[in-house]
């Protein structure tokens, strides 16, 4: 958040990912993504009512991360299904797990899939 130079309010999309080395396994990238990392996440941004995307995989060195991003209080809003890949040239070593967050202040540009749009976000379930 600090990078984008918003308030963590002013966010709308989340994403996150995980790859472990080839010594790990993918329930360590599930154990770090899931049970501890959400709830730091939406404090920082203030709300996040919607469940933040993620992806894992097993890899070595040079991997690249496909970061899934989600719309961060409402899962239906389809101009902000996007991604964005995160690459490290020497991560994750063998005994290594690489973790990234992706956050952004908008959709994508131009969307035309229709849906449910940022003006029309209830926030309260996190599909709406």
């Amino acid at each position: 958040v600090a990078a984008l130079g918003i308030d963590g309010a002013k966010a709308h999309s989340y994403g996150k990912a995980a790859a472990v080395g080839e010594n790990g396994e993918l329930e360590h990238a599930a154990a770090i993504l899931h049970p501890k990392m959400g709830a730091p996440v939406r404090k920082v941004l203030s709300k996040g009512a919607a469940l933040i995307p993620s992806s894992k995989k097993r890899s070595g060195p040079g991997t690249t991360l496909d970061i899934p991003l989600g719309h961060k209080d409402a899962a239906f809003v389809r101009s902000h299904f996007d991604g964005m890949e995160v690459q490290i040239n020497d991560a994750p070593r063998a005994n290594e797990i690489m973790v990234a967050v992706a956050v952004t202040d908008s959709g994508r540009p131009l969307p035309r899939v229709g849906g449910l749009t940022v003006g029309e976000v209830k926030g309260e379930d996190g599909l709406r």
